[in-house]
């Protein structure tokens, strides 16, 4: 009785040339399935015999040769009887076993390898029929049975109206904030609540030479030396107190615009005065709503009443212009003198 020698093949395991068993497990891990396909490379056409998830067994063809050691993209497809399936992974040629023309993965975890296993694994389990070089599909055709709709309960009913009015608030609360975000604007500069009286202006471009805030009628109230060289001096008109605009002093550069001091003639009328900016100004000549906003948390509304120095500001260029705001009768008080209170222009609602 003869002995039958096992057929020895070379693998590279960690650089040396080691003959172990060709049906070894570690160079034929996973099994090669029989079924129809062919192989496309080239413009040429290999028969398939077996596939795996790393190796391909082609039925060699005397007049086509696939060097050994080159790599090749090439399309696999497989025909079903309905339909066919196309994958294009990348090759090496590992060369002839037996009567096979043996090809492996490139990767074998490329993106071609969940389509492969699936023919595969379908296949094994039974649901793929060869017939001939067509294969037909016999698994389960059933279509999934859809989920009874289930009532939902009331904690979860609760949740659903609970999400719907904090949205809902959500909503409201953004639109709101973009409607007066569009509608309202405020002033730069504060406002100060005060008596009434008569201002008194330098009438000319100069230096103020003199002041006496306490003179009395007929005295020098203020001296200015003018950009001509004359000396202007402006006399007391009445027994009156007067109050010294802020920031004047002797030696101050003025312009004929500027107020020097404000005479307080004997009554508690109440003046308000502002600089508003031009852009402002033409909003409030439009017809927006114009308010003073108090600490206490009054809004009084009031009307800009622009004269000829806010003309002439705005002629010159001035971004900020003086204005008088007229409140209605007793909306301000004696209490209100002294107080500083904010600009807020507001357009007319939509629908008025």
């Amino acid at each position: 009785m003869g002995v039958h020698k096992a057929e020895l093949r070379d693998l590279n395991l960690g650089g040396g040339h080691v003959p172990v068993p060709y049906e070894f497990g570690y160079e034929n891990e996973h099994p090669a399935v029989s079924l129809p396909f062919t192989l496309h490379v080239y413009g040429q056409q290999f028969t398939g015999k077996k596939i795996s998830v790393t190796t391909i067994q082609l039925v060699p063809q005397d007049e086509i040769y696939l060097i050994k050691g080159t790599r090749h993209a090439v399309r696999l497809q497989f025909e079903f009887q309905n339909f066919s399936l196309t994958i294009y992974p990348e090759v090496v040629v590992v060369g002839e076993s037996r009567d096979d023309l043996v090809l492996k993965f490139v990767d074998p975890t490329g993106d071609h390898v969940a389509q492969l296993r699936f023919v595969l694994n379908s296949f094994i389990a039974g649901d793929f029929v060869t017939l001939g070089a067509v294969m037909s599909y016999s698994g389960p055709i059933k279509p999934k049975e859809e989920k009874k709709s289930v009532e939902p309960k009331w904690t979860e009913r609760y949740r659903s109206i609970a999400v719907a009015l904090v949205s809902g608030l959500l909503a409201l609360t953004a639109a709101s904030a973009l409607y007066v975000r569009y509608t309202t604007g405020y002033e730069m500069h504060p406002v100060l609540i005060e008596r009434a009286g008569q201002p008194m202006q330098a009438t000319t471009p100069g230096q103020v030479s003199y002041l006496n805030p306490d003179a009395k009628k007929g005295e020098v109230l203020f001296s200015v030396n003018a950009n001509s060289g004359d000396v202007l001096n402006f006399q007391m008109p009445c027994d009156c107190q007067a109050i010294v605009n802020q920031g004047v002093s002797e030696g101050l550069t003025v312009l004929p615009t500027d107020v020097i001091l404000t005479i307080l003639v004997n009554n508690f009328d109440l003046s308000v005065q502002a600089l508003m900016s031009v852009e402002g100004l033409a909003r409030a000549m439009k017809g927006d709503r114009v308010y003073l906003d108090l600490a206490d948390g009054r809004s009084i509304p009031v009307q800009a009443v622009a004269g000829k120095s806010a003309n002439t500001a705005a002629m010159s260029g001035e971004l900020f212009v003086p204005v008088q705001l007229v409140a209605p009768e007793g909306a301000l008080t004696e209490e209100d003198i002294g107080k500083f209170a904010q600009v807020r222009l507001t357009k007319s609602y939509l629908w008025n």
